[in-house]
């Protein structure tokens, strides 16, 4: 009996290796894509391919910031790239030396560029006072420019109490986390400093030793030694962790409603302290004008004079292949365009959720006419029928609630439950040292009393070249990126100013498991490939005959000489 089971055991493991193959590739499969660069973006890009997944198209996407995303497209390593700055013919590494030409390094590859999702490049802080989580900061421009710099070293300098008079800050130490590999995030944040608070950028740049005058926007930050991290990922997970408080950091604003973790309100040109909501983003973009390569110029953003202009907003690009050089062919172009098709639609409908705002409708007639220069290319649809928000549904692009009073500089302050008032009048001049009445205080929010898991920082090791000739692993990961990004509570004025503050449980970057979002909906994981799914089956078959092959040709063999 048992050498009858063991026989027909073989004869099924025989069937499942020649029927499982044939069913792991589907004749006609949409061709598999491979993408890199920004982590601005990648919780919208992790999203959004977890969404197209279901729909049988595969999309790799490596977070390895911007600058090595378009290092791996110049060097033929991606199909597509997506960076929050465009290539320079002159990038400068952190001792401010020109090194590489990018845009020379390109040209064999000829590209286009398309906006992908617009948002506001945060800072994420981590501020307790005896036990309370301060979730109301407001920051000024040249406060922020100070602390990132190192001239305010403490919470209670002079210059931050002028902008929270309201609230009584302790004596600690802070502790600003940059970025330590080529980034997006580093040279949009550097280009709003080097735009509106230049002699502060300029002197800094200076003392650490970048020789040039005026600094301009860079992509590694300057300062070898600066407290870094690697990736959006790594500075949030940072700032994040229980261990360091005092910490502040620039992030993509999802990095920090993912962790429940408040931003810092920014001082505006009309006067008021806001918040990167999809909202105020969309308000500040209307100042933003288009170059003749589609990209971005944000001068216009930064001084935009709506009272709900989060100043430092933009959007990020995906750079898209004009011709099938290597490794790019037609048949990976309609799989690109469909991908691209549906982001700048259906996929936008997600960006407030996910931290980010949704693309206007001339953004999206952009994408629209670069997706038909792409080989293979799927055809656009009439841009009326396009189900973006902003063009389909109820997100009115500049729209969005005015401010609270108590936003506006100046306005009576209101002291956060739980944590002291104001400190006594005085004087200062960036030591930390002292204190005195100035602005307001943004407005009274609960506090946070629960606060997130614990979260592992990531390596530091600075990347300091562009060359980078060995590809990093595909992976096909899926959930918007943050590890250990458990979340306690909205991160500030997330209602009043109209965001819809996603503050649900959200998986990591390096993280395959399914999981669920606060709004209720399962980010699915990405199929495998189904290469590697064949792999699996092949091993488990040969492992199957290996065990079950002898017992059952012995079977056989004995009745054949009974017979």
């Amino acid at each position: 009996m048992t050498k009858r089971i063991f026989a027909r055991l073989a004869v099924i493991g025989l069937a499942i290796a020649i029927v499982v193959p044939i069913a792991a590739a589907p004749a006609g499969a949409a061709a598999s894509i491979d993408g890199a660069g920004s982590t601005w973006s990648q919780i919208a890009v992790d999203q959004w391919r977890a969404d197209v997944a279901r729909q049988g198209l595969s999309i790799n996407y490596q977070g390895v910031g911007s600058t090595s995303g378009r290092v791996f497209y110049y060097q033929d390593q991606v199909d597509f790239a997506v960076s929050e700055i465009p290539f320079t013919a002159a990038y400068h590494d952190a001792t401010g030396t020109a090194t590489t030409n990018e845009v020379a390094l390109a040209a064999h590859r000829p590209y286009a560029y398309l906006p992908i999702v617009a948002g506001g490049t945060s800072f994420m802080y981590h501020l307790d006072i005896n036990g309370h989580r301060v979730t109301s900061l407001r920051l000024a421009p040249e406060t922020i420019a100070k602390i990132f710099t190192g001239v305010i070293t403490k919470w209670n300098d002079h210059a931050i109490t002028l902008d929270n008079p309201g609230l009584r800050l302790p004596s600690l130490t802070i502790r600003p986390v940059v970025r330590s590999d080529g980034s997006g995030t580093t040279a949009q944040f550097t280009a709003y400093m080097a735009s509106q608070t230049s002699a502060t950028w300029n002197a800094f740049c200076q003392r650490v030793g970048v020789q040039l005058s005026p600094c301009p926007s860079v992509s590694l930050w300057p300062d070898i030694n600066a407290p870094s991290q690697q990736f959006s990922d790594g500075v949030a997970a940072f700032v994040a962790a229980p261990y360091n408080n005092g910490a502040i950091t620039y992030v993509e604003y999802g990095y920090a409603q993912q962790r429940g973790f408040p931003v810092a309100s920014v001082l505006n040109k009309a006067g008021y302290y806001t918040q990167p909501t999809a909202n105020n983003v969309s308000v500040a973009l209307q100042g933003v004008t288009i170059n003749a390569d589609e990209t971005q110029n944000l001068g216009g953003v930064y001084t935009y004079a709506d009272a709900r202009t989060y100043p430092v907003s933009s959007y990020s690009y995906m750079i898209v292949p004009t011709t099938t050089v290597a490794p790019f062919n037609a048949a990976k172009g309609a799989t690109l365009s469909r991908f691209i098709l549906y982001f700048v639609c259906v996929g936008q409908q997600k960006a407030a959720q996910l931290g980010y705002s949704p693309l206007p409708k001339n953004l999206v007639q952009i994408a629209f006419n670069s997706v038909t220069k792409i080989p293979g290319h799927v055809a656009p649809p009439p841009i009326d029928s396009c189900d973006n928000p902003t063009i389909t549904g109820d997100f009115v692009s500049g729209g969005g609630p005015p401010p609270l009073p108590g936003d506006k500089q100046g306005a009576t302050p209101t002291t956060q439950p739980g944590l002291p008032g104001p400190s006594a009048p005085g004087t200062g001049t960036g030591n930390g040292n002292t204190t005195g009445p100035g602005d307001t205080f943004a407005r009274s929010n609960p506090v946070c009393t629960p606060k997130p898991k614990p979260a592992k920082a990531k390596g530091s090791t600075r990347s300091t070249t562009t060359t980078t000739t060995t590809k990093k692993k595909k992976t096909t990961t899926t959930g918007p990126g943050g590890s250990n990004s458990s979340t306690a509570c909205a991160p500030n004025g997330s209602a009043a100013n109209g965001s819809q503050g996603s503050t649900g449980v959200n998986a990591g970057s390096g993280n395959n498991a399914q999981t669920t979002r606060a709004d209720g909906q399962v980010n699915v994981p990405a199929p495998r490939d189904p290469l590697s799914v064949l792999l699996y089956v092949v091993a488990g078959v040969l492992f199957l005959l290996a065990v079950f092959g002898p017992p059952a040709l012995a079977t056989f063999l004995k009745r054949r000489r009974a017979t």
